[in-house]
C-alpha cells in the first residue's frame, strides 16, 4: 500500500499539484522513520489522536509533517481539487 501511495503523490506533485496526506492509526508510526518519506513531496499530517495513543510527541516527526486533526482534513478537503482515500 505504501508504495502505492508513493506513486499517486509523485505523479500528482509531478503534475503540479499540492498534496496532503492524512497518517491515520498506525500509519502515523511511518512518520518518524527517516527513510522513505522524508523525501516525499507532500505536506504530511498525522492524526493527532492516533499519535497520542500511539505515545508519538509532534517533535518526533519527520521534517514536513506535522500532527492534525479530521477537522482540518474536512475543511482541506472543501477546497481540493481531489481527494483520494486509500485504505
Amino acid at each position: 500500500m505504501l508504495r502505492h501511495m508513493l506513486g499517486t503523490v509523485k505523479a500528482a506533485a509531478g503534475r503540479g499539484h499540492k498534496v496532503t496526506v492524512f497518517f491515520n492509526e498506525e500509519s502515523v508510526k511511518l512518520l518518524t522513520e527517516h527513510n522513505t518519506l522524508n523525501g516525499l513531496e507532500a505536506e504530511m499530517l498525522a492524526c493527532v489522536t492516533a499519535c497520542q495513543y500511539s505515545g508519538l510527541e509532534e517533535n518526533a516527526l519527520i521534517p514536513r509533517a506535522r500532527m492534525s486533526s479530521l477537522g482540518e482534513v474536512t475543511m482541506l478537503m472543501e477546497t481540493a481539487d481531489r481527494t483520494l482515500f486509500m485504505g
